[in-house]
């Protein structure tokens, strides 16, 4: 078993490894560790969503209700819980709503995608993308309900710029989930070239994923922010399990739900700071320097916590 899990942690590791190490080189410039990212984002996880959600078998797609519940109240119990303790750190305004907007959304889809295929398989990779499927919606009104709590200084936006923010950013994700889950559920079979089209893209998808993370980790920060770094990074990778064991609890007094998928929602659950949470940086002023320290130190942090909880989680639910 620590064979297995050395070899993941390698598998999930060095590609992340390579992107920093090429990102200290300098091989890439901003403009295309940006182009990349876009690509990866709005082309490469697309294709991945459309195979996995196409190939899905009739079991994964009986998970697909509840563990989408279980995404909705994960990420409702982390916005409750930081609206709750963030007024209670000794910190200025900007960095208590920073902390704030830090802990709510986890990286479910570019780490976690790449985690639990790595420690759980396919099949725990497709409700790994029921999971994150409607991440942007959730993720975009639990945002703005934190803007509106932490930042009434700010000017609100109009109605109108949240729905054209969500359509331009989870109108691919979703619409390319529903066409794959229709064609799957209809028997319509593609044919083999389009397949084999599918499959070239969606292969690059992960190691790419974990490829850009570490094109984007940022090592350095000030000391004077430590304190907040490890509190917000805590909060996510250990307290995050009470709010996962909730969630599975909710959920299975509601649905069905097999051990796979209650799997994925634990894991889900301790996962580190999103990497996309620098997205509301546009919307209000957060401290752009601590918020990198917490996805950074979050992040490393996680390639020690994330196996122990494997380990954990496979005794718990056997």
């Amino acid at each position: 078993m620590n064979h297995d899990l050395l070899r993941t942690m390698l598998a999930i590791l060095l590609p992340i490894a390579f992107g920093w190490l090429l990102k200290k080189a300098r091989v890439f410039r901003e403009n295309e560790v940006a182009a990349l990212r876009k690509f990866v984002v709005r082309i490469a996880l697309p294709f991945l969503i459309f195979q996995n959600l196409y190939r899905a078998d009739v079991e994964s797609l009986r998970q697909a209700l509840p563990v989408i519940v279980g995404f909705v109240l994960l990420t409702a119990l982390y916005t409750a819980a930081a609206l709750l303790v963030s007024p209670l750190l000794k910190a200025d305004d900007g960095q208590k709503l920073t902390f704030a907007f830090s802990v709510f959304a986890g990286n479910y889809a570019f780490l976690g995608w790449g985690v639990i295929a790595a420690f759980f398989g396919a099949a725990a990779l497709t409700r790994a993308v029921f999971f994150s499927m409607f991440f942007w919606p959730v993720f975009l009104t639990c945002g703005f309900l934190l803007r509106r709590r932490f930042c009434l200084v700010c000017e609100r936006e109009p109605t109108a710029g949240f729905f054209r923010v969500l359509a331009r950013n989870a109108g691919v994700p979703i619409g390319t989930a529903v066409a794959a889950l229709a064609l799957n559920i209809a028997g319509i079979g593609l044919p083999g070239f389009l397949g084999d089209f599918v499959s070239q893209f969606a292969a690059l998808a992960i190691p790419l994923i974990l490829f850009a993370i570490g094109q984007n980790l940022v090592l350095l920060m000030p000391a004077a922010r430590l304190r907040l770094v490890l509190a917000a990074s805590f909060f996510r990778l250990a307290g995050g399990f009470v709010l996962g064991l909730a969630t599975v609890a909710v959920i299975c007094l509601l649905f069905a739900v097999d051990d796979m998928s209650r799997r994925v929602i634990l894991l889900q659950a301790v996962m580190p700071t999103a990497t996309m949470t620098t997205f509301f940086g546009e919307y209000v002023p957060l401290d752009e320097q601590l918020l990198s320290g917490i996805i950074a130190v979050s992040t490393l942090l996680s390639f020690v916590t994330l196996p122990l909880w494997v380990l954990a989680i496979n005794a718990l639910v056997g």
